[in-house]
């Protein structure tokens, strides 16, 4: 049997209330942003939402932390992936394409060029975050990161690091402020995914007072002025929440 590697990853707390909030396993977000990093969205083709937050993500992450692209010197790869960018740009530069075949022709030609050239490639498919969890890692993911010279572990660690529901819901009632990509693929998988359409969230009851409550603190927020400030008053209510969920849900 093939031994994956094994990476260790830190859940902040934030991150683990994020989860916890929205009825998700931490693997599970994790894996969620990794199959929505799209090399597409990456060179400027339309995707939908999702798949341009996650992947400005890995964008942001190369920004601040930097990074060396790894040089391909393989014939049979550089020869490869040629064509397909040549057929991405083309779709991309397609005016009267519509969105929505855009989108799938998108995902269609990345599908042909990862089944083309995988067999020659090195990617790691599999990595193993916990001795019963694996996250799948997609054509699209490992691409990007060979690119921008990103290293996996740390990229996902950038990603758990950037989650707050505090700091999101604080910068909706501030002006000029930056949306950071990670909280909002987070938010965005949970209101438009299909995954999420109909689910009945444990404890109702607790999610409507929670919620209204929500509503309540955002009406005296908005004389707080101090960006700061708001963030802390959030970030006591979501761990209020937090710990509720904790004692309540099993």
């Amino acid at each position: 049997m093939e031994t994956k590697r094994q990476i260790k990853l830190n859940y902040t707390q934030e991150f683990k209330i994020a989860c916890k909030i929205n009825n998700l396993k931490p693997e599970e977000l994790l894996q969620y942003f990794i199959s929505h990093v799209s090399f597409y969205a990456f060179i400027g083709g339309n995707m939908e939402a999702l798949y341009l937050w996650a992947t400005t993500v890995c964008i942001d992450f190369k920004e601040v932390y930097g990074g060396e692209p790894q040089p391909v010197t393989d014939h049979k790869i550089q020869e490869i992936s040629l064509k397909y960018i040549k057929k991405l740009t083309a779709l991309n530069m397609d005016d009267g394409a519509y969105k929505t075949l855009e989108y799938y022709n998108g995902i269609s030609i990345m599908k042909e060029w990862s089944a083309e050239m995988l067999p020659f490639t090195d990617y790691e498919l599999q990595i193993q975050i916990s001795d019963e969890s694996f996250l799948d890692l997609t054509f699209d993911f490992n691409l990007i990161c060979r690119m921008n010279g990103s290293d996996i572990e740390a990229l996902l660690q950038y990603f758990i690091n950037r989650i707050s529901l505090a700091r999101e819901r604080a910068l909706n009632l501030h002006q000029h402020v930056k949306t950071d990509p990670s909280t909002a693929f987070l938010l965005l998988l949970i209101s438009k995914h299909v995954s999420f359409r109909n689910k009945i969230m444990p404890q109702q009851e607790m999610y409507k007072k929670f919620t209204l409550q929500l509503l309540k603190l955002d009406e005296k927020q908005e004389g707080e002025s101090n960006l700061e400030n708001k963030i802390r008053n959030y970030n006591v209510f979501y761990l209020e929440w937090y710990n509720a969920l904790n004692k309540n849900v099993n």
